[in-house]
């Protein structure tokens, strides 16, 4: 029997903007596969098929596997978020299928499906940016040198197009959304308007409409599409909107031709003033969001599941302890913690391998801020998640990268939780913290003798550093990313660079692992890194825990 593969666009993720050729493409598969996030939100219509998900940076595999199935003979859907044929899966399967020497008609059928792309469900609820000419630009550096997306950025701004920014920010990418702001700041008014949407036409859908000096000073993620406006593009109400140029040859208010103009001739730019009347932006505060009432029901714990806590480890699946992968294996809940506005999880990549098929995955937003009150409402409403899956007795995870009581979301929750549900039922399951991960990979213990340890998450000014770095033996500096360039600086002017090591994503295909920090450059990394510091001692003092044990004499003496 002749394969058939489907690229399936299947656009933002609601499915009133799924289109019917792609539900029947899905429809008619007998095996679909897709990132497991995609596979979530096609869930519904995959009843009954062979699932096969892969993580994050498996696009080829998840393509060659696609490919092998039809030439199988079977009927295969590959998903794509948005449009398939824009930054989708489209362009790995035809460029295996051309190393094969495949061609339409022969052996397999390939269909590409469309879908609806970011850009287009983006501008969607920004009004009206994409009027005028406009351009797409992924900021992801992993398949691109970032000197080749400068180049473009720098020439998309210069040419005056409306930018959409696909990938702007992940935890490891930082710099490149910084830069890309100081390129347009070049040639734009720092009071552009910008569109922010993170998770479109979704459940956790948020908008937010800022210019282009501000736009930093909000969350971005992996899941947020920018959208840049051009010189001409104005804010109006909670719009941004673009002209096409109707208003240089036709007045608005008449729709009659401007004088010196003629309809269906080319527009006469000699005798324009100005190319458009500048409107003048104002940021709108968001709308508060409503705080959840607490769940008034009458389960007692008898009736309730237990949340089990579970630490994933620092990042490599085989250090997961044995009581979590056996937790895992029986659960059918699993909430993952985001604070950075995207679906990807690395502690949920961790676990992938110990996971049922049918398990449904949560998101558990804590946001990246210092307001208290904001923070609070979305312990809340996790808190009230969770506990929405206890009372039904059944069982859930959280999940939570390296241990659950170490600088972890979960014991936020926890805590929530025990106050608004005194019924609820937990268990905390440890795990391996990165700095102890970091020890091992480079032999050193973190502490002997009597040595003092300190873990110290960095302040966004580092004072905490120098206070720790003076008075203990071993220091552990968390979330020193985005503050790397002025650790360096007080570690070099303390002299101690040569006593140091640096790791960032320990346990995943990226892991770097740097013990002579003169070889580290002075600039931001990702958020998924740590230094050690271990103070070199001129002699080491060996004391015993407890008094020698003294032999006794010998009778008769």
């Amino acid at each position: 029997m002749k394969g058939k593969l489907f690229l399936v666009g299947f656009g933002p993720g609601d499915h009133d903007h799924l289109t019917h050729r792609a539900k029947s493409a899905i429809g008619e598969a007998e095996v679909v596969i897709g990132y497991r996030t995609y596979i979530n939100l096609v869930k519904d219509l995959t009843t009954g098929k062979q699932v096969i998900y892969t993580g994050m940076t498996e696009e080829l595999a998840r393509a060659r596997k696609s490919i092998e199935l039809a030439y199988e003979g079977k009927k295969v859907a590959l998903i794509s978020s948005g449009d398939v044929g824009i930054y989708g899966m489209a362009g790995p399967c035809f460029e295996l299928l051309k190393e094969r020497g495949w061609k339409p008609g022969e052996e397999i059928d390939v269909e590409v499906v469309p879908g609806v792309t970011a850009l287009s469900s983006c501008a969607s609820v920004l009004g009206a940016p994409l009027v005028h000419d406009f351009c797409a630009i992924s900021l992801s550096d992993l398949l691109t040198p970032w000197d080749v997306i400068e180049q473009r950025i720098e020439a998309a701004a210069k040419a005056d197009f409306v930018i959409a920014l696909y990938n702007p920010k992940s935890g490891r990418r930082t710099r490149q959304i910084q830069e890309t702001q100081r390129i347009l700041l070049k040639y734009r008014d720092p009071e552009t308007p910008v569109g922010l949407v993170k998770s479109c036409k979704r459940d956790m859908e948020n908008v937010v409409l800022t210019n282009l000096r501000d736009m930093l000073n909000h969350e971005i993620g992996m899941l947020t599409t920018v959208i840049i406006g051009n010189t001409n593009s104005f804010r109006y109400l909670d719009f941004i909107v673009t002209p096409r140029g109707y208003k240089n040859k036709y007045d608005l208010n008449s729709s009659t031709v401007r004088d010196g103009q003629k309809p269906g001739i080319s527009l006469r730019t000699d005798i324009l003033n100005s190319p458009y009347k500048r409107v003048q932006t104002h940021p709108t505060p968001s709308a508060e969001i409503p705080v959840p009432l607490p769940s008034e029901n009458g389960h007692d714990k008898k009736g309730w599941g237990t949340l089990y806590g579970i630490g994933a480890g620092p990042g490599d699946s085989q250090l997961l302890t044995v009581r979590a992968s056996k937790i895992l294996a029986q659960i059918d809940d699993v909430f993952y913690p985001s604070s950075s506005g995207t679906d990807e999880s690395m502690a949920l990549n961790i676990i992938e391998p110990y996971l049922k098929e049918s398990v449904k995955f949560h998101t558990a937003f804590f946001p990246m801020t210092k307001d208290r009150q904001e923070l609070e409402h979305y312990w809340n409403l996790a808190a009230d998640n969770v506990a929405a899956i206890l009372s039904q007795g059944k069982d859930a995870v959280f999940v939570t990268l390296g241990d659950p009581m170490i600088y972890s979301t979960y014991f936020y929750l926890l805590k929530t939780l025990r106050v608004k549900y005194p019924q609820a039922i937990w268990e905390t399951v440890p795990g391996i913290s990165s700095f102890q991960a970091a020890a091992s990979y480079i032999d050193s213990a973190i502490s002997e003798a009597k040595d003092r340890v300190a873990l110290v998450p960095v302040n966004r000014d580092v004072s905490n550093v120098e206070d720790a770095l003076d008075n203990f033996d071993t220091i552990v500096l968390f979330k020193v990313g985005s503050k790397l360039p002025q650790v360096l600086d007080l570690l070099e002017k303390k002299d101690l660079l040569e006593q140091g090591s640096l790791f960032s994503y320990l346990g995943t295909p990226e892991q770097t692992i740097e013990t002579d920090l003169r070889k580290v450059k002075r600039e931001k990394i990702g958020y998924m890194s740590l230094l050690i510091v271990k103070k070199n001692k001129t002699a080491v003092e060996e004391e015993p825990e407890e008094e020698p044990i003294k032999e006794a004499a010998p009778l008769g003496t």
